[in-house]
């Protein structure tokens, strides 16, 4: 008598939490997803994100920012970014070569920090960073060129009555 006691008793326990169960699942059926179907719908990435490292390039001057002062490779704890320059003759310094390999770079962010010539940026609008082929991973001056967008400047508004400043 006990063991059919016991028998109808856990297929009681059986069906209570077979129905808890489902409760939780029907629930989240009817919630909405935060799916993003990623190939067709791009999150925007923060503006602080760590994503591809890129030369920065004045168009007004038609030429790089970075004056080759060797900051940005002494701080890379991989020594993954080999820069060349060379005094130019009227006593600036210029860089001549700059190769940055992706495939040993932590994205630390110390060469960017490094910089005192606004040079070296991340830029978070890149997603896809993956190659097939590991050679493709090392870039140079022209594949991290990166110009900086024209910002239109907003006029001022006029302050209405309401929203006088005192």
């Amino acid at each position: 008598m006990k063991k059919i006691v016991t028998y109808f008793k856990d297929i009681i326990v059986g069906l209570v939490n077979l129905i808890l169960g489902m409760s939780v699942t029907i629930k989240y059926f009817f919630k909405k997803t935060n799916t993003q179907q990623y190939p067709e719908e791009k999150l925007p990435l923060p503006d602080r994100s760590r994503s591809l490292i890129k030369l920065i390039y004045d168009q007004e001057k038609e030429e790089f920012n970075c004056v080759a002062c060797m900051m940005c490779q002494k701080a890379c704890p991989n020594n993954c970014i080999k820069l060349e320059g060379a005094r130019m003759p009227d006593g600036k310094r210029k860089m001549i070569n700059f190769k940055l390999d992706f495939s040993t770079c932590i994205f630390c962010g110390y060469c960017v920090e490094a910089c005192g010539f606004d040079a070296l940026t991340f830029i978070p609008e890149d997603y896809e960073n993956s190659v097939y082929q590991r050679g493709s991973l090392l870039h140079d001056e022209h594949a991290l060129k990166w110009v900086r967008p024209t910002v239109a400047s907003n006029p001022p508004r006029e302050l209405n009555q309401s929203t006088q400043v005192i």
